[in-house]
């Protein structure tokens, strides 16, 4: 009787083919039924991309080997195998050959969890390579396993991928986008973004990984392999797993620069839990170096040569590696082999550059290979010492002093003798612990200026948001940058999300956590969420009031809902600023409800201490507002992410306020109603309505207000094209096209500095700087062809710098 099902073509018609002997594959089975025996080198061909052939074939608890001989002509395919009682992980598996033909036979052994089931397949063209490839099936067999495939091939160790194709490789797409993954080079690419505001399970990331198909069986080892994230957009997550054993039970390590961490978590049954995390991310173009060490219970991460993390976990004892990402990356090097046998240490708690808000420092460390009758010396800074003779090794320092330390931990042999030590700098103690929690703003979305986001010693490494130039503000006596704000905010999110879905995996991958940085809002505003003011008990449920006071009883309370226990933490609830949909944003409908919000937060929420006034500060009147700051409607841009940082660190210091960033006032184009002014560094866009970016930049822009207006502009000969209003002295440098035959009149004068400003347009590489020095007042700029100027291609760029 026939078991597997008929051939489903979707998208164009299959056509046959019938290869010349030689030209493909030959194909052969016997013992078939309908078909008892065959030797063919002919098939179907598919072509148009999203083209597929669909079968299926019974599953059941009998363990069955499906053998597929699949192929294709300059074209990419992608096979896609699933269970429909979903008892085993989705594979996909690629047929890829951009340079012509390709024969593969795939074979799949599969055991279902209940009788009745079916193991379905899928075989789609994802890119025909622009010339007309196709993919090719010429045949399917279905027989009972010859073996078991509950249990998985041995990996002899040392293994290496060189990845020269993937044929030993599976890939699982976490989040509802596809990912597109490719041998690139001898290099495993993956090269879909997959992240989007669905890629969460709680507030942990979902991505893609490919895992290897071989190792289940793999307990104790060390893998390493070579990451790069690649994509010029969001800096999104790349890491690695280890102990895979399917998509709901593994280890994982994860780097992420957009919010700037490094997490090492697991996943069991389904259930995340966070293991370690830093604030530092990775730096542009970084090559990411991984090594894991998996020992019994103990899992220590490197990173780059240097130890990172140190845990004790036995919920996986076994498994495979994967590799994961959320957007354009490449993997490469991988190497699994035996432990090493030598004396090693890593220092587990506290983890270099991080914060303890109290005055004891509790030291563990994780040491493997101990010499017979070994122990393990604590020191603090090179002069206090304790000593621990049992594992698992661990020390408290009390009545540390505030302020930055360093944590040795020194593995002795029994004659005293250091056979291994590990580090950790820039451990800050009595200092505070702040995690941000709120939306796209919070996040960064909008933010292009990363040059603020390094803090300082290191302690966190982003590309975005306010967290890093607020820690840097809180740091400023660096004898006692004990401060420490972390980046919580998910794009997309309304109260409710962040008190009912987010709040508690927050908490609980920051148990040091002493302040929370709430701004929601804005999100609730869009989708017209009641802002339930005056609203008491169960009439406030489903409202920004009910959700937001919901997010700070989970916060002040550690037994939430009983509420008799005190979490220790503040938080601080600042007001939403205003969103720019509108022609009238005084008057819209949008701020108005912002506006109710925002006295729910001023008079009507209990335990918090009420934060920046974003709202006032950006449009403070009718007639005046900032939404120059924002990168769009919603997000403020670099320099408004800076004024941001310094409006929270005046909420959490009443005291000792610091000045606010330099900004323009009353910035004006005469042919369009929104410049932006903001901070600027090479790779930057640096006009609204062109793609060019900036490719060198003089020192003596540093920390300049760019005006970013529109090249369409560049005709203009109006005598007051640009106009801004200044509260002290300023230096104006304007960056003029070098092709220039004459400058307008207004231009000359401007002093000549001899400095150039390049440029990607290949119309006008360079720009050539003038300068003039203006007094505190309003200053009006001509257009870029007012008067008799002649030969500029491109509108002209103005700069700001404080005298």
């Amino acid at each position: 009787t026939s078991q597997i099902s008929a051939l489903t073509v979707v998208g164009r018609n299959a056509n046959r083919y019938q290869s010349a002997p030689g030209e493909r594959v030959n194909f052969i089975w016997s013992d078939g039924t309908p078909t008892a025996s065959t030797s063919t080198t002919a098939g179907l061909y598919l072509s148009r991309v999203g083209s597929r052939y669909e079968l299926n074939v019974p599953a059941d608890t009998t363990a069955k080997t499906l053998t597929l001989y699949a192929g294709g002509w300059k074209a990419r395919g992608r096979l896609d195998i699933s269970l429909g009682d979903a008892s085993a992980d989705p594979i996909s598996i690629i047929i890829d050959n951009p340079n012509g033909v390709i024969d593969r036979v795939v074979t799949i052994d599969f055991i279902a969890a209940s009788a009745g089931q079916s193991l379905f397949i899928t075989y789609t063209l994802v890119d025909d390579y622009g010339v007309g490839g196709n993919i090719t099936l010429s045949g399917a067999a279905l027989a009972e396993a010859a073996g078991n495939p509950n249990q998985p091939p041995m990996l002899i160790l040392p293994f290496t991928d060189n990845f020269d194709n993937i044929d030993n490789w599976g890939f699982v797409d976490e989040t509802d986008l596809a990912s597109n993954w490719v041998i690139i080079n001898g290099e495993l690419h993956q090269q879909n973004r997959v992240e989007s505001v669905n890629a969460f399970d709680q507030s942990y990331h979902l991505g893609t990984f490919g895992h290897l198909s071989d190792g289940q069986t793999l307990s104790d080892y060390t893998m390493m392999v070579d990451a790069q994230y690649l994509s010029s957009d969001l800096a999104e997550d790349i890491g690695v797993m280890f102990r895979y054993q399917d998509s709901s039970n593994y280890y994982r390590l994860t780097l992420n620069s957009r919010y700037g961490f490094t997490r090492l978590e697991k996943k069991v049954s389904g259930q995340f839990t966070p293991l370690a995390t830093n604030s530092r991310g990775y730096m542009a173009d970084e090559l990411l170096r991984i090594k894991i060490e998996m020992v019994g219970t103990s899992i220590k991460v490197y990173l780059n040569e240097d130890p990172l993390f140190a845990v004790t976990d036995s919920s996986l004892t076994s498994g495979t590696v994967a590799l994961y990402t959320q957007d354009n990356a490449k993997f490469d090097n991988l190497r699994i082999e035996e432990n090493a046998v030598l004396p090693s240490i890593v220092i587990a708690s506290p983890v270099a550059h991080s914060v303890v808000p109290g005055s004891s420092l509790n030291v563990t460390a994780l040491a493997i290979n101990v010499p017979t009758n070994g122990y393990v010396e604590f020191v603090l800074n090179d002069t206090t010492s304790l000593i621990d003779t049992t594992p698992p090794f661990s020390q408290t320092f009390n009545s540390v002093g505030a302020g930055i330390h360093k944590v040795d931990a020194i593995l002795r042999d029994e004659v005293d003798v250091e056979v291994a030590r590990d580090t950790n700098i820039d451990v800050a103690t009595q200092g505070d612990y702040i995690v941000a929690v709120g939306d796209s703003i919070t996040n960064g979305i909008g933010d292009n200026y990363a040059a603020d986001n390094l803090a300082k010693f290191g302690r966190i490494i982003s590309f975005q948001g306010f967290e890093a130039p607020l820690t840097d503000k809180l740091n400023t006596n660096e004898a006692f940058a004990n401060n420490l704000v972390v980046n919580e905010g998910i794009g997309g999110d309304e109260s409710f999300d962040a008190a009912f879905v987010r709040i508690e995996s927050i908490l609980e991958r920051h148990p040091e956590t002493n302040q929370t940085l709430i701004l929601l809002g804005t999100n609730d505003a869009l989708s017209i969420i009641p802002s339930g003011l005056s609203c008491i008990g169960v009439t406030c449920d489903g409202t920004f009031k009910g959700n937001l006071q919901t997010l700070v009883d989970k916060v002040i309370w550690f037994d939430y809902p009983a509420n008799t226990v005190s979490s220790n933490i503040m938080p601080v609830v600042s007001l939403i600023p205003p969103i720019w949909n509108s022609t009238d944003p005084w008057n819209s409908t949008t701020n108005n409800r912002i506006r109710d919000y925002n006295t729910v937060i001023t008079t009507e929420l209990s335990g918090i201490t009420v934060g920046a006034d974003l709202f006032s500060y950006f449009m403070p009147s009718f007639t005046q507002n900032y939404a120059s700051l924002f990168a769009d409607t919603l997000h403020p841009n670099g320099l408004g992410q800076d004024v941001i940082s310094s409006l929270l660190y005046n909420a959490l210091n009443l005291s000792s306020s610091m000045p606010l960033p330099f900004i323009l006032d009353d910035l004006t184009v005469s042919t369009f109603s929104s410049p932006q002014q903001n901070l600027l560094e090479v790779g930057d866009q640096y006009y609204l309505d062109e793609a060019f970016s900036l490719a060198s930049i003089p020192a003596a822009l540093q920390d300049g207000r760019w005006i970013m207006s529109r090249n369409v502009d560049g005709t203009n000969t109006s005598a007051s094209y640009l106009s801004f209003t200044v509260d002290q002295a300023v230096d104006v440098y304007i960056a003029y096209d070098n092709n220039a035959m004459t400058l307008p009149d207004w231009l000359l004068d401007f002093s000549e500095t001899g400095l150039l400003l390049s440029t990607t347009d290949p119309s006008t590489p360079d720009l050539h700087l003038y300068k003039k020095s203006f007094p505190t007042g309003t200053i009006t700029l001509g257009g870029n062809l007012q008067g008799s100027a002649t030969g500029a291609n491109s509108n002209y760029v103005t700069i700001i710098v404080e005298m």
